[in-house]
């Protein structure tokens, strides 16, 4: 399996969002457990909020059909997303 870091950029929605933040975190929370989440958080740049999220995947596409089931992507308060894949050297997600 491959890894991949995804940035989210948040809109400018941030009532929806936080509305919105228990069900991503209950998402996040499932995809932890099965394996498929290696880690994820805000960016805590305040010009453009957003969120990282490294992922095990097979390939791009499936890390993009598992982010639409994201509450987030659902209640629309993405912006952006970018998928790439992460070769990871040193760390505790090395492959």
């Amino acid at each position: 399996m491959a890894v991949f870091a995804v940035t989210y950029t948040y809109g400018p929605d941030t009532d929806t969002r936080m509305s919105v933040r228990p069900a991503h975190r209950e998402w996040q929370a499932a995809q932890l457990e099965a394996g498929r989440l290696l880690a994820s958080g805000p960016l805590e740049d305040e010009l453009t909020p957003g969120g990282l999220l490294i992922l095990r995947g097979a390939d791009k596409d499936e890390i993009a059909t598992l982010l639409a089931q994201d509450p987030y992507a659902d209640a629309g308060v993405i912006a952006d997303t970018t998928i790439r894949a992460w070769n990871p050297v040193f760390g505790p997600f090395e492959a």
